[in-house]
């Protein structure tokens, strides 16, 4: 089975991304710092921060309407998702590294595995976004479900934004695989199984 990402979990992962550049400052002075080329305007960077910032967008446009993706859209939604997995990956692991906790490795082993495999896809031009439209109604029930998730851990438990989003990660990139399997046992038909 070779994964694949639903518009409903680009959707879910940069809305926790807007969350974390919301409540958390260590987060938001991280993003700026590197959206400017790490103070420096170095091109590269300020290139990568475009491309962030524009799959970010784009991740919360196409959820709301019935668009097809084009190339490009998808180009920029997949390396948003490689870019928050991939930095979110790094930080959590230099986190637990330092902290020696070994409890909930499974969120940053996780994202890693997420990040090879939209690497690799996108070397291959294998674009692995599904043109497949979420209904509102999943839309509201995966918002509502992750908004719980982002108050639990991150106002209740007290995570790192790092932990926080991975977490989110997580739970956005398997709620596709996981909704599926639950509407089977329920016998509930929704149009959200990726092909």
């Amino acid at each position: 089975m070779k994964p694949r990402v639903h518009e409903i979990s680009a959707y879910l992962i940069a809305l926790s991304f807007c969350w974390l550049l919301a409540f958390h400052r260590e987060f938001r002075q991280g993003f700026l710092m590197f959206v400017t080329g790490f103070y420096s305007m170095s091109p590269f960077f300020v290139a990568l921060g475009l491309i962030m910032i524009g799959g970010l967008c784009l991740s919360i446009f196409h959820v709301f309407t019935k668009r097809k993706k084009s190339v490009i859209e998808k180009f920029l939604m997949g390396w948003f998702i490689f870019g928050t997995s991939s930095i979110v990956s790094f930080a959590l692991g230099s986190e637990m590294l330092l902290s020696r906790s070994p409890t909930l490795i499974i969120f940053p082993i996780w994202n890693i595995i997420m990040s090879i495999v939209l690497l690799v896809q996108m070397a291959a031009n294998k674009y692995i976004l599904l043109d497949e439209d979420a209904s509102l109604a999943e839309v509201i029930v995966a918002t509502v479900f992750l908004l719980a998730i982002l108050i639990f851990s991150d106002r209740f438990i007290h995570f790192s934004w790092a932990m926080t989003l991975s977490f989110c990660i997580f739970y956005s990139t398997t709620i596709v695989f996981l909704i599926p399997w639950i509407i089977k046992r329920i016998g509930v038909k929704i149009p959200i199984t990726p092909d």
